[in-house]
């Protein structure tokens, strides 16, 4: 008999990248270098020297960022609702939502993120790993039947 409660933290660690921080991450680190190497006379040397200096940057501000925000948020399926718990360092707000009245959901596979709308309302839907995700996807489908 499978069990009828599935619970999740987001985020699992509080200073992982995440995928789309890292993709985008990426983009800027490479727009950087060839800015730098262009501007430099094509010297390898300073294009990497920049492009560490702002990937440090990036790291520290990201860093403290979320150090002071300290956003997380907790989530528990049921077989008849979805309870989220949004935590920020001095706030937090529930949200309990029915199963039957979800119109429809969307996962992004890639970015491991999603949403699901209910009577003209979003809810921002995050996992930490696709096990997580394949995993609400199969409570979701199985409770909704119901």
């Amino acid at each position: 008999m499978a069990t009828k409660k599935f619970s999740w933290k987001f985020p699992a660690e509080q200073f992982r990248l995440l995928k789309i921080e890292s993709f985008f991450m990426v983009i800027l680190a490479a727009l950087v270098f060839l800015t730098a190497f262009f501007q430099f006379g094509q010297d390898w040397l300073l294009a990497i020297l920049f492009t560490s200096i702002f990937v440090l940057i990036y790291a520290l501000i990201s860093y403290v960022i979320k150090n002071w925000h300290a956003a997380e948020k907790h989530y528990h399926l049921t077989k008849t609702h979805l309870h989220i718990i949004k935590k920020n360092r001095n706030k937090e707000n529930k949200e309990k939502i029915a199963l039957k009245n979800i119109v429809r959901h969307k996962l992004d596979r890639f970015f491991l993120g999603g949403y699901l709308v209910v009577k003209n309302k979003k809810h921002a839907l995050f996992f930490n790993t696709r096990k997580e995700m394949d995993r609400f996807e199969r409570y979701l489908h199985k409770f909704r039947k119901k």
